[in-house]
């Protein structure tokens, strides 16, 4: 079982990288909607916010991908990462419940539009599973500006956990590269002549996996894909 375990927190510890590159890739798509609207609104384009169901479907999978984020990185690193750890994270509270709400109660947050840019009208209100009635007050910036500051203290937060517990994720060997690739190829919709070219070059790639073991680096991969987003916020926070 612990065995088990310890396989398990080292395939989540290696998809964080991922995980942290579908968070760059919602946030671009907010940012690429927001542009354009705004851009629209100033050319005087008619109807210049006609992405409004999109925004908000991106906004939905950004604010669930910051909740699998914490939750992938409390268990690769085998530490509790409760919510407080991000208090100082900027509009905190207000991505925490919007997920709620998105996600158990299937709300659609982002309802204003003005002067080209998309706003949370109104305050939204809902209840936790414990009955009680919360309220998520509206804020007063438009919401790419909420994404962007959000993201940027939110990945200064995720490379301070890649540094404090990043030595508690099982790193992937060259072995375990292999025994994923051949479990791959015993799958019934991979060609006869891929395996037959696999088993010619077995020994070829097991050697090549091993030189090239070293750049099994899970922490370094999220720091890395943490600096691409702090970089595309920085870049947009500039413009604004």
């Amino acid at each position: 079982m612990d065995e088990q375990k310890t396989h398990h927190k080292m395939v989540v510890g290696s998809f964080i990288k991922n995980k942290l590159q579908e968070y760059e890739y919602f946030l671009q798509k907010v940012a690429d909607i927001c542009t354009l609207t705004h851009k629209n609104f100033l050319s005087g384009v008619c109807p210049a916010n006609s992405g409004q169901e999109d925004v908000n479907f991106i906004f939905n999978a950004l604010v669930n991908t910051f909740q699998s984020l914490k939750d992938s990185l409390a268990t690769a690193t085998g530490e509790p990462l409760v919510w407080s750890r991000f208090a100082d994270v900027r509009h905190f509270h207000f991505f925490k419940e919007c997920r709620n709400a998105v996600t158990h109660d299937g709300m659609q947050i982002i309802d204003g539009w003005a002067d080209g840019r998309y706003f949370v009208a109104s305050d939204v209100e809902r209840f936790d599973n414990r009955g009680r009635l919360i309220s998520i007050e509206a804020p007063k910036d438009d919401v790419l500006t909420l994404c962007l500051e959000f993201s940027t203290d939110f990945m200064v937060e995720i490379d301070k956990i890649a540094v404090e517990l990043g030595q508690n994720i099982p790193t992937q060997s060259h072995v375990d590269k292999m025994n994923y690739i051949e479990s791959c190829m015993s799958n019934s919709f991979v060609p006869d002549f891929a395996r037959d070219l696999f088993k010619q070059s077995r020994d070829d790639i097991a050697q090549q996996l091993k030189a090239h073991k070293h750049h099994f680096d899970p922490v370094g991969d999220i720091q890395a894909q943490a600096g691409r987003i702090s970089s595309l916020c920085e870049s947009y926070l500039a413009e604004r």
